[in-house]
């Protein structure tokens, strides 16, 4: 029975890698905004985009990815779109030592446009 649990619970811990996210609202901007789609938020590495707009908040997210940035920046996303952003600006990317992986920490800043 034990050998069984191990040939399901070792697997699992070995596909699932540490992952966490954060949003924090700023309180430059009192206003709540309804959430938006995460596949709809553009992401720049700048603060120098072609349109105005409020930062609304903060979102950093970190994943055992290895080389794949694009899972973090994801997460990154979901996170943003819960504050009610358009885009995310001033993309940072951090590798770090993960847990099975490379750990990749994605910030950057949440934004509405106006």
């Amino acid at each position: 029975m034990k050998k069984n649990l191990l040939k399901w619970i070792i697997p699992c811990f070995l596909l699932t890698g540490c992952s966490s996210v954060a949003n924090l609202q700023t309180h430059d901007n009192a206003t709540k905004y309804p959430a938006t789609n995460a596949k709809e938020i553009n992401v720049y590495s700048t603060s120098r985009i072609e349109k105005e707009y409020v930062v609304i908040g903060q979102v950093v997210a970190n994943a055992d990815a290895g080389t794949d940035a694009k899972i973090p920046v994801e997460m990154l996303k979901k996170e943003a779109a819960k504050l009610g952003a358009n885009a995310i600006i001033d993309l940072r990317l951090e590798v770090d030592y993960g847990y099975w992986l490379n750990a990749i920490k994605a910030t950057g800043t949440a934004i509405r446009y106006k």
